[in-house]
Parts: structure tokens; C-alpha cells; sequence
């Protein structure tokens, strides 16, 4: 089934990342890209999410418990742990909750899936397969990304002056 493309507001709202490897501080990454506060939680960082780089971003270092999925009423949560029990209790307790829900090593679990993007000021291209090949969206965005013209950000600018 293809997913519906949606392009949400998550500027100042609270998400929530289970894990802190590589694959979470890539999530983290897009997410704050958008303006999202995130949260973190992990017994060990990995060293990209150290860094002060990384903005608005709360890390909690220790083990994931159940209420961590309590804590605020999330945006949208991660499981992107090194554990399949508990990227399926996160899972599990959004689908329940109706708490938009990503789960980097199941793609039956997730209710929705980080698009390959493209950001240009304002404008915001997305390709998705789904979740069948994250790889294939990925090359794909690479050529949107050399086939945008470089003159984009600057029709944002005239439109906001013509409106």
C-alpha cells in the first residue's frame, strides 16, 4: 500500500526518540530540521549526538521505560533501538495511544515513514517508496536535489513580497 503524502507543522513540538545510535541521531537531525523539540533517550549516545549542533535537543541517559511514552503528549515517537522487544513495545503503545509512530527496524510497525527530502528555504520536496527502499529514495532525492534550480529560494522571497 503507498502511503498518503502529508506535510505537517512540527515547529515546537515535542517528539520523542527511543535510541541513540546512528539511524536515531539521523531521525534527530530531520526532525530539528523542521523546528521539532526532541527528546532523546538512551544509555549511550552515539558521539553525533553529543554535539551542541545538534539545537534544541534533550537527552536522558538511561534505559527506556514504558512511561517515557507518558511523559508529554508527543508529536510523534521513534523506536530506534538496538532492541526488537522494545521498538515493539514503543510501537505497540502508539498505535494504541494514536501516537504517530516510526520503528526503524519494522516497517509493519510504523504508521509513517521519514521521506528522502529536499529543503530549500520554504520549499520542501519528499519521495517516499513506502518504506520497501529507503536506498532507492535516497538516489532519487540526490537528483531532485542537482535538477532544482539554484534561483528557488529567491522565487520564495518575490512571492512573499508579490502576496
Amino acid at each position: 500500500m503507498a502511503y498518503f503524502p502529508m506535510f505537517v507543522s512540527l515547529e515546537q513540538k515535542p517528539c520523542l526518540i527511543i535510541g541513540g545510535g546512528r539511524v536515531a541521531v539521523r531521525k534527530c537531525r530531520g526532525l530539528l530540521a523542521f523546528g521539532a523539540e526532541v527528546t532523546m533517550v538512551a544509555e549511550e549516545f552515539a558521539e553525533e549526538a553529543k554535539g551542541p549542533y545538534l539545537g534544541r535537543l534533550h537527552r536522558i541517559r538511561r534505559s527506556f521505560r514504558e512511561t517515557d511514552l507518558t511523559m508529554q503528549d508527543w508529536a510523534v515517537v521513534i523506536g530506534a533501538t538496538d532492541s526488537r522487544s522494545v521498538n515493539h513495545t514503543v510501537a505497540v503503545y502508539c498505535q494504541r495511544a494514536g501516537i504517530p509512530v516510526n520503528i526503524a527496524d519494522c516497517q509493519e510497525e510504523c504508521s509513517f515513514f521519514f521521506p528522502a527530502y529536499c529543503m530549500e528555504g520554504k520549499i520542501t520536496a519528499g519521495i517516499s517508496t513506502s518504506g520497501v527502499s529507503p536506498g532507492m529514495a535516497s538516489a532519487l532525492r540526490k537528483r531532485l536535489e542537482k535538477a532544482l534550480p539554484e534561483w528557488l529560494a529567491d522565487m520564495e522571497e518575490e512571492g512573499a513580497r508579490d502576496g
